[in-house]
């Protein structure tokens, strides 16, 4: 397996792993470890990552003894987000529902801000911020492909704290005191790149939505600014909308 420069080994066999298992039938078994990893020339720490990925994503399915087997596409399941009065966030407003959330941490890293990222985060272009990129899961089922900067400055703790379980809104209450109180949305169709669709198993290039978001504490102070792109069976969102106070008299 040829590896293009700058695309890690991870990429690189889940990308390769999903075009034979397009080409399977289900119920197919997949060769054994030893085999792929002697084929594509990785770890078996890097096979497992992405078969594990794989499996999450309904797209494989182990058997213990028996070994991993192509899985039956599942249907889809409608978890639109609600934009209301309150700032919720992903996690909290899911799991209210009575749905299970969990996380898949693709990166989690220290970059410098770019100038988007800094007018947002009312930063300086430069400055380190924590580039977190996720996938959520609804019930199992993968809903978005999320990526997520923090100012590092403010909140160092978002480097190295584990966030597969748990919100990361309920973790900036809990360590830093962190009460949102605005979140100002972008909503849009973009087009998957190579990297997004392949993560969210679509082809590259299909239309997906995406909603920009920037919270804010009460003092109206930035504190994360992200992007989600959606699953094309998750690309629902619903608003409610309410009068800031009575209704003027006409005169």
């Amino acid at each position: 397996m040829s590896i293009d420069a700058g695309t890690s080994k991870y990429v690189a066999v889940r990308s390769s792993l999903l075009r034979r298992i397009s080409e399977m039938q289900v119920g197919d078994r997949l060769p054994s470890e030893p085999v792929l990893c002697e084929e594509f020339g990785v770890s078996r720490i890097t096979l497992r990552h992405a078969v594990d990925g794989l499996v999450q994503d309904g797209r494989l399915t182990r058997e213990h003894g028996r070994g991993t087997f192509v899985s039956a596409p599942q249907p889809g399941v409608h978890y639109p987000e609600r934009f209301a009065d309150v700032v919720t966030g992903f996690h909290r407003q899911q799991t209210s529902a009575g749905h299970t959330v969990t996380t898949r941490v693709l990166r989690q890293e220290l970059v410098p801000a770019t100038a988007d990222v800094a007018r947002l985060l009312e930063l300086s272009m430069g400055d380190s911020v924590v580039e977190l990129v996720r996938l959520r899961y609804v019930n199992g089922q993968l809903h978005q492909y999320v990526v997520t900067h923090l100012p590092y400055a403010r909140f160092p703790g978002t480097l190295t704290t584990d966030l597969t379980e748990g919100s990361l809104y309920d973790y900036l209450h809990d360590q830093y005191g962190i009460v949102l109180a605005r979140n100002d949305l972008t909503v849009r169709v973009v087009e998957a790149s190579p990297e997004i669709a392949m993560n969210l198993s679509v082809e590259p290039g299909l239309r997906l939505l995406s909603i920009a978001s920037t919270v804010f504490t009460e003092d109206d102070v930035p504190v994360a600014f992200g992007t989600a792109r959606h699953t094309p069976e998750n690309s629902e969102i619903d608003l409610s909308l309410r009068m800031a106070g009575p209704t003027p008299k006409e005169a």
